[in-house]
Protein backbone atom coordinates (compact mmCIF):
# COMPACT_ATOMS: atom_id res chain seq x y z
CA UNK A 1 0.00 0.00 0.00
CA UNK A 2 2.46 2.30 1.51
CA UNK A 3 4.37 1.45 -1.97
CA UNK A 4 1.62 2.25 -4.29
CA UNK A 5 1.24 5.27 -2.57
CA UNK A 6 4.94 6.32 -3.08
CA UNK A 7 4.71 5.80 -6.48
CA UNK A 8 1.46 7.92 -7.43
CA UNK A 9 3.44 10.91 -5.17
CA UNK A 10 6.43 10.57 -7.65
CA UNK A 11 3.84 10.86 -10.75
CA UNK A 12 2.50 13.67 -9.68
CA UNK A 13 6.08 15.38 -8.36
CA UNK A 14 7.43 14.58 -12.24
CA UNK A 15 4.85 15.26 -14.05
CA UNK A 16 4.51 19.15 -11.87
CA UNK A 17 8.47 19.05 -12.88
CA UNK A 18 8.09 18.53 -16.34
CA UNK A 19 4.96 21.24 -15.95
CA UNK A 20 7.08 23.37 -14.16
CA UNK A 21 10.19 22.89 -16.44
CA UNK A 22 7.99 23.54 -19.52
CA UNK A 23 6.49 26.68 -18.35
CA UNK A 24 9.87 28.26 -17.85
CA UNK A 25 10.72 27.27 -21.26
CA UNK A 26 8.09 28.53 -22.42
CA UNK A 27 8.69 32.13 -20.59
CA UNK A 28 12.31 32.19 -21.67
CA UNK A 29 11.35 31.72 -25.70
CA UNK A 30 8.42 33.93 -25.07
CA UNK A 31 10.97 36.99 -23.87
CA UNK A 32 10.78 39.53 -25.07
CA UNK A 33 7.43 40.12 -26.49
CA UNK A 34 7.11 43.84 -26.13
CA UNK A 35 9.28 46.64 -26.70
CA UNK A 36 12.36 47.39 -23.84
CA UNK A 37 13.02 50.72 -22.72
CA UNK A 38 17.11 51.82 -22.83
CA UNK A 39 17.48 54.08 -20.59
CA UNK A 40 20.75 57.05 -21.09
CA UNK A 41 21.98 58.95 -18.27
CA UNK A 42 22.96 61.62 -20.74
CA UNK A 43 21.19 64.24 -23.37
CA UNK A 44 20.98 62.75 -26.90
CA UNK A 45 23.73 63.72 -28.79
CA UNK A 46 26.79 62.73 -26.97
CA UNK A 47 29.09 59.93 -27.03
CA UNK A 48 27.09 57.60 -24.89
CA UNK A 49 23.87 58.43 -26.24
CA UNK A 50 25.20 57.68 -29.60
CA UNK A 51 27.02 53.95 -29.00
CA UNK A 52 23.87 53.65 -26.85
CA UNK A 53 21.26 54.02 -30.04
CA UNK A 54 23.83 51.86 -32.02
CA UNK A 55 23.48 49.17 -29.29
CA UNK A 56 19.50 50.04 -29.30
CA UNK A 57 19.47 48.68 -33.00
CA UNK A 58 21.31 45.78 -33.03
CA UNK A 59 19.95 44.75 -29.77
CA UNK A 60 16.07 45.35 -32.00
CA UNK A 61 16.94 43.53 -34.77
CA UNK A 62 18.30 40.41 -32.63
CA UNK A 63 15.35 40.46 -30.05
CA UNK A 64 12.66 41.15 -33.17
CA UNK A 65 11.15 43.74 -30.52
CA UNK A 66 11.79 48.02 -30.72
CA UNK A 67 14.55 49.23 -28.49
CA UNK A 68 13.49 52.71 -27.15
CA UNK A 69 16.02 54.67 -25.98
CA UNK A 70 14.87 57.59 -22.96
CA UNK A 71 17.59 59.93 -21.86
CA UNK A 72 17.26 60.80 -18.49
CA UNK A 73 20.42 63.63 -17.58
CA UNK A 74 21.30 64.24 -14.48
CA UNK A 75 24.60 63.44 -12.09
CA UNK A 76 26.47 61.74 -14.49
CA UNK A 77 24.19 58.59 -14.99
CA UNK A 78 23.00 58.84 -11.01
CA UNK A 79 18.77 59.97 -11.88
CA UNK A 80 18.80 57.46 -14.61
CA UNK A 81 20.57 54.77 -12.53
CA UNK A 82 17.90 55.47 -9.59
CA UNK A 83 14.92 54.58 -12.00
CA UNK A 84 16.32 51.68 -12.90
CA UNK A 85 16.45 50.55 -9.43
CA UNK A 86 12.81 51.45 -9.36
CA UNK A 87 11.80 49.64 -12.58
CA UNK A 88 10.18 46.05 -12.62
CA UNK A 89 13.04 43.34 -12.75
CA UNK A 90 11.41 41.98 -15.90
CA UNK A 91 14.03 42.49 -18.50
CA UNK A 92 12.25 44.81 -19.93
CA UNK A 93 13.72 47.91 -18.55
CA UNK A 94 17.49 48.30 -19.07
CA UNK A 95 20.57 51.20 -18.55
CA UNK A 96 23.12 51.90 -20.92
CA UNK A 97 25.92 53.72 -19.43
CA UNK A 98 29.46 53.49 -18.28
CA UNK A 99 29.84 51.02 -15.21
CA UNK A 100 31.47 54.50 -13.01
CA UNK A 101 27.62 55.27 -11.78
CA UNK A 102 28.29 51.93 -9.99
CA UNK A 103 31.86 51.80 -9.23
CA UNK A 104 32.75 55.37 -8.85
CA UNK A 105 29.88 57.84 -8.16
CA UNK A 106 28.97 56.09 -4.59
CA UNK A 107 32.79 57.55 -3.23
CA UNK A 108 32.10 60.47 -4.00
CA UNK A 109 28.74 61.32 -2.80
CA UNK A 110 26.78 60.13 0.38
CA UNK A 111 23.37 60.58 -1.96
CA UNK A 112 24.71 58.04 -4.17
CA UNK A 113 24.44 54.60 -2.20
CA UNK A 114 24.85 52.07 -5.12
CA UNK A 115 27.01 48.93 -4.74
CA UNK A 116 27.78 46.17 -7.43
CA UNK A 117 25.16 44.06 -5.52
CA UNK A 118 22.48 45.86 -6.24
CA UNK A 119 22.04 45.70 -10.17
CA UNK A 120 22.15 42.53 -12.51
CA UNK A 121 24.31 43.18 -16.23
CA UNK A 122 23.87 41.66 -19.59
CA UNK A 123 27.55 42.74 -20.62
CA UNK A 124 29.74 45.59 -21.66
CA UNK A 125 30.51 46.54 -25.57
CA UNK A 126 32.80 49.62 -25.49
CA UNK A 127 35.93 50.89 -23.72
CA UNK A 128 35.94 54.79 -22.75
CA UNK A 129 39.40 56.44 -23.75
CA UNK A 130 38.82 58.52 -21.12
CA UNK A 131 41.35 61.53 -20.75
CA UNK A 132 41.52 65.13 -19.94
CA UNK A 133 40.69 67.27 -23.32
CA UNK A 134 41.99 70.47 -24.84
CA UNK A 135 42.13 72.28 -27.69
CA UNK A 136 44.74 72.04 -30.47
CA UNK A 137 46.35 75.24 -30.06
CA UNK A 138 46.51 75.45 -26.42
CA UNK A 139 49.89 76.38 -25.18
CA UNK A 140 50.29 72.86 -23.22
CA UNK A 141 50.88 69.12 -24.36
CA UNK A 142 50.90 67.09 -21.03
CA UNK A 143 49.71 67.54 -17.17
CA UNK A 144 52.90 69.06 -16.12
CA UNK A 145 52.52 71.66 -19.13
CA UNK A 146 49.49 72.13 -18.19
CA UNK A 147 50.05 72.24 -14.80
CA UNK A 148 52.57 75.28 -15.21
CA UNK A 149 49.75 77.07 -17.18
CA UNK A 150 47.36 76.75 -14.81
CA UNK A 151 49.21 78.01 -12.36
CA UNK A 152 50.18 81.27 -14.15
CA UNK A 153 46.77 81.59 -15.14
CA UNK A 154 44.08 80.80 -11.88
CA UNK A 155 40.53 81.21 -12.52
CA UNK A 156 40.53 79.00 -15.64
CA UNK A 157 37.35 77.06 -16.14
CA UNK A 158 37.12 73.46 -16.50
CA UNK A 159 34.09 72.14 -18.15
CA UNK A 160 32.52 68.85 -15.55
CA UNK A 161 29.87 66.02 -17.17
CA UNK A 162 30.04 64.03 -14.16
CA UNK A 163 31.39 63.72 -10.54
CA UNK A 164 34.20 61.82 -11.49
CA UNK A 165 35.08 64.68 -13.66
CA UNK A 166 35.23 66.75 -10.87
CA UNK A 167 36.67 64.88 -8.76
CA UNK A 168 39.70 64.14 -11.12
CA UNK A 169 40.15 68.09 -11.32
CA UNK A 170 39.53 68.76 -7.30
CA UNK A 171 42.69 66.32 -6.74
CA UNK A 172 44.66 67.81 -9.30
CA UNK A 173 44.08 71.47 -7.77
CA UNK A 174 44.31 70.88 -4.54
CA UNK A 175 47.47 68.70 -4.47
CA UNK A 176 49.18 71.54 -6.76
CA UNK A 177 47.69 74.76 -5.90
CA UNK A 178 45.33 75.73 -8.44
CA UNK A 179 42.37 78.07 -8.95
CA UNK A 180 39.88 76.31 -11.05
CA UNK A 181 36.28 77.27 -12.23
CA UNK A 182 34.15 74.26 -12.57
CA UNK A 183 31.38 73.93 -14.94
CA UNK A 184 29.02 71.48 -15.19
CA UNK A 185 27.73 70.44 -17.87
CA UNK A 186 24.75 68.12 -19.08
CA UNK A 187 25.72 65.75 -21.90
CA UNK A 188 28.79 65.27 -24.75
CA UNK A 189 27.31 67.69 -26.98
CA UNK A 190 27.46 70.43 -24.02
CA UNK A 191 30.84 69.55 -23.56
CA UNK A 192 31.94 69.25 -26.94
CA UNK A 193 30.12 72.93 -28.01
CA UNK A 194 32.42 74.27 -24.73
CA UNK A 195 35.63 73.14 -25.81
CA UNK A 196 35.41 73.65 -29.58
CA UNK A 197 33.76 77.33 -28.35
CA UNK A 198 37.01 78.09 -26.00
CA UNK A 199 34.41 78.15 -23.46
CA UNK A 200 36.54 76.06 -21.51
CA UNK A 201 40.54 75.38 -21.29
CA UNK A 202 40.16 71.23 -20.08
CA UNK A 203 37.41 69.01 -20.05
CA UNK A 204 37.17 65.06 -19.27
CA UNK A 205 36.08 63.14 -22.34
CA UNK A 206 35.10 60.07 -22.72
CA UNK A 207 37.31 60.03 -26.19
CA UNK A 208 34.63 61.97 -28.57
CA UNK A 209 37.08 64.10 -28.96
CA UNK A 210 39.36 62.27 -30.71
CA UNK A 211 36.80 62.80 -33.35
CA UNK A 212 38.00 66.02 -34.12
CA UNK A 213 42.24 65.73 -33.89
CA UNK A 214 42.61 68.91 -36.05
CA UNK A 215 40.61 71.26 -33.26
CA UNK A 216 41.78 68.83 -30.32
CA UNK A 217 43.63 66.95 -28.39
CA UNK A 218 44.51 65.12 -24.98
CA UNK A 219 47.27 65.82 -22.77
CA UNK A 220 46.44 62.77 -19.99
CA UNK A 221 44.88 59.68 -20.28
CA UNK A 222 42.92 59.04 -17.42
CA UNK A 223 42.53 55.36 -17.71
CA UNK A 224 44.91 52.51 -16.65
CA UNK A 225 46.32 51.75 -20.32
CA UNK A 226 47.54 54.49 -23.14
CA UNK A 227 44.72 54.75 -25.50
CA UNK A 228 44.57 53.04 -29.23
CA UNK A 229 44.26 56.88 -30.64
CA UNK A 230 47.20 58.34 -28.96
CA UNK A 231 49.54 55.86 -27.62
CA UNK A 232 52.08 58.80 -27.03
CA UNK A 233 50.03 59.95 -24.71
CA UNK A 234 51.23 59.24 -20.92
CA UNK A 235 48.40 58.04 -18.81
CA UNK A 236 47.85 60.15 -15.15
CA UNK A 237 49.62 57.22 -12.83
CA UNK A 238 52.55 57.75 -15.51
CA UNK A 239 52.21 61.58 -14.72
CA UNK A 240 52.35 61.10 -10.68
CA UNK A 241 48.90 60.76 -9.87
CA UNK A 242 47.40 57.28 -9.19
CA UNK A 243 43.78 58.41 -9.96
CA UNK A 244 43.70 55.75 -13.44
CA UNK A 245 40.27 54.04 -13.87
CA UNK A 246 39.03 51.84 -16.27
CA UNK A 247 35.13 52.27 -18.03
CA UNK A 248 33.07 50.53 -20.21
CA UNK A 249 29.36 50.65 -21.33
CA UNK A 250 27.47 48.14 -19.94
CA UNK A 251 23.75 46.87 -19.83
CA UNK A 252 22.89 47.28 -16.69
CA UNK A 253 19.13 45.92 -15.37
CA UNK A 254 17.35 45.86 -11.93
CA UNK A 255 18.46 43.28 -9.08
CA UNK A 256 16.25 40.17 -9.52
CA UNK A 257 15.74 40.57 -13.50
CA UNK A 258 15.69 36.65 -14.81
CA UNK A 259 18.77 34.92 -15.82
CA UNK A 260 17.29 34.42 -19.15
CA UNK A 261 16.45 37.78 -20.06
CA UNK A 262 20.24 38.51 -19.14
CA UNK A 263 21.28 35.83 -21.65
CA UNK A 264 19.27 36.91 -24.63
CA UNK A 265 20.55 40.26 -23.94
CA UNK A 266 23.82 39.40 -23.73
CA UNK A 267 23.51 37.48 -26.93
CA UNK A 268 22.19 40.13 -28.59
CA UNK A 269 24.83 42.08 -27.65
CA UNK A 270 27.84 40.00 -28.69
CA UNK A 271 26.40 41.00 -32.15
CA UNK A 272 27.50 44.48 -32.22
CA UNK A 273 31.53 43.19 -32.07
CA UNK A 274 30.73 42.03 -35.78
CA UNK A 275 27.67 44.59 -37.19
CA UNK A 276 29.26 46.72 -39.85
CA UNK A 277 27.10 49.66 -38.97
CA UNK A 278 27.72 49.62 -35.35
CA UNK A 279 31.24 49.73 -36.12
CA UNK A 280 30.95 52.91 -37.82
CA UNK A 281 29.70 54.53 -35.08
CA UNK A 282 32.16 53.85 -32.65
CA UNK A 283 35.19 54.11 -35.03
CA UNK A 284 33.79 57.98 -35.86
CA UNK A 285 34.32 58.43 -32.04
CA UNK A 286 37.35 56.51 -31.77
CA UNK A 287 36.05 53.87 -29.53
CA UNK A 288 37.59 50.55 -28.90
CA UNK A 289 35.03 47.63 -29.08
CA UNK A 290 35.65 44.99 -26.13
CA UNK A 291 32.98 42.62 -26.07
CA UNK A 292 32.02 41.24 -22.30
CA UNK A 293 29.50 38.65 -21.36
CA UNK A 294 27.32 38.69 -18.51
CA UNK A 295 28.82 37.15 -16.01
CA UNK A 296 32.72 38.86 -17.23
CA UNK A 297 31.12 42.07 -17.19
CA UNK A 298 29.61 41.18 -13.58
CA UNK A 299 32.91 40.25 -12.41
CA UNK A 300 34.55 43.36 -13.83
CA UNK A 301 31.98 45.67 -11.85
CA UNK A 302 32.94 44.30 -8.68
CA UNK A 303 36.54 44.24 -9.17
CA UNK A 304 36.46 47.69 -10.43
CA UNK A 305 34.65 48.71 -7.54
CA UNK A 306 36.99 47.35 -4.59
CA UNK A 307 39.99 48.59 -6.98
CA UNK A 308 38.04 52.32 -7.39
CA UNK A 309 37.38 52.36 -3.82
CA UNK A 310 41.06 52.19 -2.88
CA UNK A 311 41.86 55.01 -5.07
CA UNK A 312 39.66 57.01 -3.20
CA UNK A 313 40.69 55.79 0.15
CA UNK A 314 43.88 56.88 -1.03
CA UNK A 315 43.63 60.03 -2.50
CA UNK A 316 42.06 61.24 0.63
CA UNK A 317 38.33 61.44 -0.62
CA UNK A 318 34.82 61.01 1.21
CA UNK A 319 31.87 61.70 -0.16
CA UNK A 320 30.06 64.89 0.05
Amino acid sequence: MYATKRRTLLRVAAVALMALTGLNAAHAQEYPDRPLTMLVGYKAGGQTDLVARGVARVLSGKLGVPVNVVNKPGGGGILAAHELKKAKPDGYTILFHSNSVINTEPFMMKRVTFTPDDFEYAGMITAYQVSLATQKDAPYDTLAEFVAWAKENPGFSYGSLSPTARMIMEVIAKKEGLDVNIVPLKGGGDMMNALLGKQVALVMSGGIHYKYPDELKSIVALTTFRHPSAPQVETINEAGYPLGMDSRTTLILPKGTPREALERLSTALMAAETDADFAKVVSAANIPILYKDLDAAAAEVRESYVQNQAIFQNAGIEPQ
